[in-house]
C-alpha cells in the first residue's frame, strides 16, 4: 500500500478504511495482508499512524502463522541438526 496505492491514506482512520484489518483466514488473505505490510515497510518513513496500523497488521499476520505454521521447539545442537539435514550440509 504506497500512499498512491489508495489514494494517499495517511491517517489511521484512512488507513483502516482503505484495508480493514480482519482475522486471516486463507493463504491468500496473509499474501494480501503481506503486501500491505511490505508497502509500508517500503516507505522512507512512516507516520505514527502508519507505524500503529503497521503494528496491527503484523498482530494479525502473527496470529494466523502461529495458528497454521508448526514451528519445532528446538534450540542448540539439536537445532544445528535440523538445520544441517535439511541444508544437506
Amino acid at each position: 500500500m504506497s500512499s498512491d496505492a489508495i489514494g494517499t491514506p495517511k491517517t489511521y482512520l484512512e488507513l483502516i478504511t482503505a484495508f480493514p484489518p480482519r482475522k486471516i483466514t486463507s493463504e491468500e488473505e496473509l499474501a494480501t495482508t503481506q503486501n500491505i505490510i511490505d508497502s509500508l515497510l517500503d516507505q522512507e518513513k512512516l507516520t505514527p499512524d502508519e507505524r500503529d496500523y503497521l503494528h496491527l497488521l503484523g498482530l494479525v499476520v502473527s496470529e494466523y502463522e502461529e495458528k497454521n505454521y508448526h514451528v519445532p521447539n528446538i534450540y542448540g545442537v539439536e537445532l544445528l541438526k535440523v538445520l544441517i539435514e535439511e541444508l544437506n550440509l
